[in-house]
């Protein structure tokens, strides 16, 4: 077992085979789900759910991955940045 720590695989259950995640892998969606309703509290549960965590020695990650929760929602919640975002992962690419 490495001793280097993964928030995304500890904290969301991403493992590092899956890693990056995309968006909606982020906030634990199907991909391109489009309902907004269901993307915001997605979003929510999941910036809850980290912001709630005590990460003592794993600040940064927790920080960052706050940040990227927030990007997350904000593209997702966006019509024409999600457009383009899905067009990406579409076309292969991984987000």
């Amino acid at each position: 077992m490495s001793g280097s720590f993964d928030p995304y695989h500890k904290w969301l259950g991403i493992p590092p085979r899956d890693q990056p995640a995309n968006h909606y892998r982020l906030l634990g969606l199907n991909l391109f789900e489009s309902d907004g309703e269901v993307i915001k509290l997605a979003a929510d549960r999941q910036i809850g759910y980290v912001a709630g965590i005590q990460p003592d020695d794993h600040t940064d990650a927790a920080d960052r991955l706050l940040i990227q929760l927030g990007e997350a929602r904000d593209c997702l919640l966006d019509p024409e940045k999600k457009k383009l975002y899905d067009e990406g992962l579409s076309d292969g690419q991984k987000g």
